[in-house]
């Protein structure tokens, strides 16, 4: 099973298809040299290796979609070197023998002068280092720097018709691809800078206020989603706070919010992180869990009961709760689970308050 997060998941498929495209333009520059009559050795051994390490590197990240990250490194070192490769070696025999069995450099150059645009581009989309401004220009001056310089001292072969493409596509069309990273770097903080207010705005939206808890809104959207895929162990534990309203009427409302937020610390602090505890409306609080035996129910409704009892809230003293318990039941509705829960509330309170009723 696939447990990668979407945003990874469409990135491993984007890596897997370049792997495999480089892989295949590996393979065809191979064909490609085997039909020429004068081939030479390095234009068969580079693009075979290349083709062979890109098929592994694709069957590795099928088999281990984690290591999408140390595949995109050594994917992205393995192309500089095997278009360095090349560069180097042509430009130096060149140098040593313009006049040699091989001819003059751009006649001997395999077609790699446009590869580095793809190269850059792929660490501008992929990488997220911090010197990733050095690391694509230490790139694409390994690449370029050698063919550039060959090209700069013969301006007979700088003038022919492939040696000025060579040099517009080393020069001008890499250094514009170079100009991204920086406004690439701004688009990128830009994006998470909304996501991050995206997301500050959610949690202002889903949360109460006062309490820090969910809110109404947000407690009714996890039963939403919960009753996609009901369980007969999903419970819902309503509690209301008994004579809240004389809380008020007697010490104020700032000593009511006191409380509201005390009793709400005293009982996050016992359930589990994957429990939701909302504020359900003015001091009633409903508490969703899933997946939960009877005899746990209880205990967990119980002990809420004790903890909010337990020691005085200041200047109010002590302060108690009511508890209605109900599971999920079959056909159940949100409306019919949550009437069901207030009915066994109202059962509590009618009966004497500081208890837990379960139905």
């Amino acid at each position: 099973m696939d447990y990668l997060a979407p945003t990874e998941r469409f990135l491993r498929r984007t890596v897997l298809l370049l792997l495999l495209t480089v892989a295949l333009g590996g393979a065809m520059a191979v064909a490609l040299h085997l039909l020429h009559s004068e081939r030479h050795w390095l234009d068969l051994i580079v693009p075979s290796l290349l083709t062979v390490v890109m098929l592994g590197l694709f069957v590795h990240l099928l088999c281990r979609p984690a290591s999408l990250l140390q595949v995109i490194w050594v994917g992205t070192l393995c192309s500089v070197v095997g278009l360095a490769i090349p560069a180097w070696y042509y430009t130096i025999v060149a140098w040593r023998e313009p006049y040699g069995s091989y001819g003059s450099l751009v006649d001997t150059l395999p077609p790699i002068t446009s590869m580095p645009v793809p190269l850059l581009l792929t660490l501008i989309v992929f990488l997220r280092p911090r010197r990733l401004l050095l690391i694509a220009t230490g790139s694409w001056l390994l690449v370029a720097a050698p063919v550039l310089a060959y090209l700069a001292a013969h301006p007979d072969e700088l003038t022919s018709p492939r040696g000025l493409e060579m040099v517009i596509a080393l020069g001008p069309v890499a250094l514009m691809v170079l100009n991204f990273i920086p406004f690439q770097r701004g688009i990128e903080h830009w994006i998470t800078g909304l996501q991050r207010d995206g997301a500050r705005a959610q949690a202002l939206a889903e949360h109460d206020a006062l309490t820090g808890l969910y809110n109404r809104r947000a407690g009714e959207g996890f039963l939403s989603e919960l009753l996609t895929a009901p369980d007969s162990g999903d419970v819902l534990i309503v509690f209301d706070i008994d004579r809240f309203k004389n809380v008020n009427d007697t010490h104020g409302h700032a000593v009511g919010d006191v409380v509201l937020r005390e009793v709400s610390q005293r009982c996050a602090a016992l359930l589990r992180k994957g429990d939701v505890f909302a504020r359900w409306g003015g001091e009633e609080f409903l508490v969703l869990m899933r997946g939960t035996a009877e005899a746990g129910v209880m205990r967990v409704a119980d002990a809420l009961r004790t903890v909010i009892s337990a020691s005085p809230i200041a200047p109010a003293g002590t302060i108690t709760a009511s508890f209605g318990v109900t599971r999920f039941q079959a056909n159940d509705t949100m409306a019919s689970w949550l009437k069901r829960a207030d009915e066994v509330l109202y059962e509590a309170k009618a009966t004497g308050r500081d208890r837990v009723v379960r139905r």
